[in-house]
Order: C-alpha cells, then structure tokens, then sequence
C-alpha cells in the first residue's frame, strides 16, 4: 500500500510554545530538524504533516482522522500535557485502529507509532494504545540532584549532544521503517517478512534496562548493537508491576543468547509491589536463565564510580562476593570502551559456537541422507558396498576401476570433494562406518595425502564402525614412484595397477567379499 504523507506528528499546542519569544518552539524545531536528517538518510523529502494550529481546548476534528488511512508513521510527542489532552490521545487510539483496518499496526515488529518522550511521565498515563511501546526519551537525569533535563538545542552543550544522538537514533529508525514499506510496495516483502534491513539471524542480546544515570551509556551500547545488526531486546516497553514485569523479562531471556546487565551509582526505579529495583529484578531473572539454560551474561560496574544508597551498596556486595545474582556472568569493572571490547569478544565468541553448531547440526543431517541414501541403493541380491577413496587429482584415472567393481556387482561410493571441509571430513568417515570394502586409490595425490587415509583404516573402530572391514586395499596407480614401488602393508592389501590393470586379482578379491 502506497500511502500518501509520511508521518504525522501528534503533540500538545502548549509544548510548542518558545520559552524565548523570537526563537522556534520544540516541536517546530523537532519537526524542522527531523525532516532534514530524514532528506539526508533517504535520499528524498519526507511528506511530514501536523496541525500547527492545534488548542488542547479544540473539538477534536474528524477531517484529521479521515486523512491517517494515508499515512504511514504517527510521532507521539508525549509530555504531561499531551497525556491530560482528550484531543491527542484520541489521536493515538484512532490513528492506531485505522492502522489496523490497512497494513496493520507493525510491520516487520515495529509499531507505526513512534513515542517520543519530551517531558516525562508515568507510563501507565501513556495512551492505552500505545503504552508498550518503547520511547525515544529526549530527557536525562542529573545524577547529584536527580532533577530531570530535557534536551534541546538552546539549554547548552551538554544537552544539545544529547538532542541530536536521539534524534539521530530516531531519524535512523524511521528512515528504515519508510525504507522496509517502500520495499513492501515494490513487492520485495511484507508486513511479517522484511527487507534487507533485517537483524543478523540467530543472535538476539537483552540489554537490561538500567538506572538513569546510565541511560545514556546504555543507548550508546544498544544504537551500536543495533547498527552492527543485532537484535535487541526488550524492544517494548517493561511493565512497571513486579509479576507481569518478570513474565516480560523471562520471555525476552528465551529468545536472548546474551544478557547484559549495567550498574550504575543509583539502585534504580522501584516497580509497584516489590522493593527491588528494576535493575536488580532484571539481574535476578537473567541469573534464573543461566542456572537453568546456560544463558551467557556479562554484568559491567562503570570504573571508579562511587554509589551512595545503601541499597545499591547492599546489591553491589552480593555481586562482589558471589553471594546471589552472578550465576553465569562475568562481573566486569572498567571503562566503557574497554567493556565494549570484552562484550564485542563475547559477541564472537558466541557467533564460532553458533556456527559450530550449525556445520554439527547441517554434518548430522548429512550423515542422515548418505545413510539413508546407501542403504536404499543396497540391492536385495546382496551385492556389496566398496567405498573408493580417492584424491580430486585422480577423479577421472579411477573410472576404469570404478566401472570394473560396478560391473562386477559391487555398488561403489566416491567421497565428495566440494563444501565445507567439516561436511566432506564428516562425509567421509560416514562412508567408512558403513562401506563393506575400502579401497584406497593412490595415483596423483602425494605421500601425506595416502599416510592420512591409511591412519582413518587403523582407527575405524574408534569412528564408531561396529565390525571390522571385509576389505581394505590400496590401489597404486601411475604415476611410477620409489615410494610406490616399495610401498608394503601389513594392514592393507596391495593392488599394483601401475602398469595394467590387475584384472585376475580384482576378481579374487571381490569373489572373497
């Protein structure tokens, strides 16, 4: 579906008012700047569209809502004034059915309503419609008076920073939204499916949220997680209640093979009918995981920092000596970046144990076809399997030989020379558990090549073959070798070919199979 604007904003008329008479308000300066970034990032203007003539005290307008079937996004900048307005939570719950009634609410699990966070306020005073999802808070926390700071452009450096790596984060966001429903238009995907913006497969990382003095921290190590491809988790947002807030926890640790934890100087928010904090409950739930599944987690203490509750000493203690809540993590104090390198480490680490684990899993399915695969090609007269073992350098100088077993009744099984070396290694051996005779074909390969193949005769029983081999040969082939000339085995049978083919002997040798 082709929609006509793409993005609404939706916002309280009094957070639009400049705190300096000749300067732009927030929200005029918002929309200005996101619509630049977003040219930047797509390549294109963005159609952006609000009411800037918007009153709290307005009759809502239905001429409003009958537009939002043409429009793709919805930015709810929430603040106090937002959530007490009638006006504009309507706004959200309509936008949010009409979503439904089209290509519905998320594509590829991301909402149509990004929830800006301007001013704070309790998340159950969000819009019910979209109470779960995750903000984009343009606010921090003064970690020595704990007051709250909104960013902007005009309260100095320090916030000004911090305005435009969220709006970044924001505008990265929404330009990969538009991206992925432009592709749906095209037909390269669907509102389930997805485009080529899709997280890397198999790695999901929950990244525990965190007290407010770390926040920012935190979104530095989820945007690069996320720029890097991973998935992250949670991606909606927490229930502030103790039981539901768990459930949610625990059900994001079953997808997640990574949980990372960070512990900052406060203890953190305190969710309703409990006395621990978020961090610690998350901290806890995750130990839970690693005790029953192995979940692997890191938990990073900033370097030299110095907390001041005595709750958070208390916690910091039991981490430090083991007591509780360290069950399957390393326990990290450091700089950032130095945690950043150890986390990218375990990254790796756990990405080589993901794909060991695939080649495993891909070399038992393999065994499994050429298991099934001989024992259907087995004829019921009882001829016999000869696996001929050969190097690619030979492949067309044993035809003679395999013509000659197969038109002597034999069923013969070449090795496979093309994939992963784990595949072919695993092949291999397969074919020794199973074969009736082994013949090995020495001709162009070198001296390693035939000392390896004849090490796999002497230790076939410990590859898991339950009786011993009714043959095993090694076929020397041109061309000539003193190495080949006094080549003897106490193990093997010898079949010289060098010069003809040995047809008398072939004949005993397979009448004995």
């Amino acid at each position: 579906m082709k929609f006509e604007k793409d993005i609404f904003i939706s916002y309280a008329h009094i957070d639009d008012e400049p705190l300096v008479e000749s300067q732009n308000g927030w929200i005029t300066e918002f929309h200005r700047v996101l619509a630049i970034r977003l040219s930047q990032l797509m390549g294109r203007r963005p159609v952006i569209w609000r009411d800037p003539e918007l009153q709290g005290n307005h009759i809502f307008d239905q001429q409003i809502v009958d537009q939002f079937s043409q429009v793709a996004i919805m930015i709810s900048i929430l603040t106090p004034r937002y959530a007490k307005s009638d006006w504009c939570v309507k706004e959200a719950n309509e936008f949010h059915d009409v979503c439904k009634n089209n290509i519905g609410f998320s594509v590829n699990n991301k909402a149509r309503i990004f929830k800006v966070i301007k001013t704070p306020l309790k998340v159950e005073q969000h819009p019910e419609s979209i109470r779960n999802i995750l903000g984009y808070e343009f606010y921090s926390s003064d970690p020595t008076t704990g007051r709250l700071k909104e960013f902007s452009q005009q309260l100095g450096q320090q916030t000004e920073k911090m305005y435009w790596d969220k709006m970044d984060d924001l505008a990265n966001d929404i330009a990969m939204f538009l991206e992925d429903l432009e592709s749906m238009e095209q037909g390269s995907g669907d509102a389930q499916g997805g485009s080529g913006n899709s997280q890397k497969e198999g790695l999901k990382i929950y990244l525990a949220e965190s007290s407010f003095e770390t926040k920012e921290l935190r979104d530095n190590i989820r945007r690069e997680l996320q720029d890097s491809g991973y998935k992250i988790f949670p991606d909606k947002q927490l229930p502030f209640v103790e039981s539901p807030l768990i459930e949610n926890v625990e059900s994001f640790l079953k997808e997640s093979q990574l949980s990372v934890h960070l512990v900052g100087e406060s203890y953190g928010m305190i969710p309703e009918g409990t006395l621990k904090s978020i961090v610690e409950i998350q901290n806890e739930v995750a130990a839970a995981a690693s005790s029953s599944r192995n979940l692997q987690r890191l938990i990073w203490v900033p370097e030299g920092f110095n907390p001041k509750e005595e709750r958070q000493i208390s916690f910091l203690n039991k981490l430090n000596e083991g007591n509780e809540g360290i069950e399957g993590a390393d326990l990290i104090q450091s700089s950032l970046e130095s945690f950043k390198e150890i986390l990218s480490d375990k990254i790796n680490s756990i990405e080589r144990e993901n794909k060991k684990s695939i080649v495993a899993k891909e070399a038992k399915e393999a065994k499994e076809v050429v298991k099934s695969d001989t024992q259907s090609s087995t004829p019921s007269n009882g001829s016999r399997i000869i696996y001929l073992i050969s190097d690619i350098l030979d492949i067309d100088e044993i035809k003679p030989l395999e013509d000659f077993l197969f038109e002597n009744g034999c069923e013969v099984v070449l090795p496979i020379f093309e994939g992963d070396e784990s595949l072919i290694r695993s092949d291999h051996i397969e074919n020794l558990k199973m074969c009736d005779a082994a013949i090995i074909f020495y001709g162009n390969a070198n001296e390693i090549w035939l000392r390896s193949k004849t090490r796999d005769f002497l230790k076939i029983s410990g590859y898991g073959r339950e009786n011993p081999l009714n043959l095993k040969a090694i076929y020397l082939s041109g061309p000539p070798s003193i190495s080949k000339e006094r080549f003897r085995s106490q193990d093997s049978e010898i079949i010289n070919g060098m010069t003809e083919f040995p047809t008398e002997l072939m004949k005993s040798l397979i009448s004995k199979l």
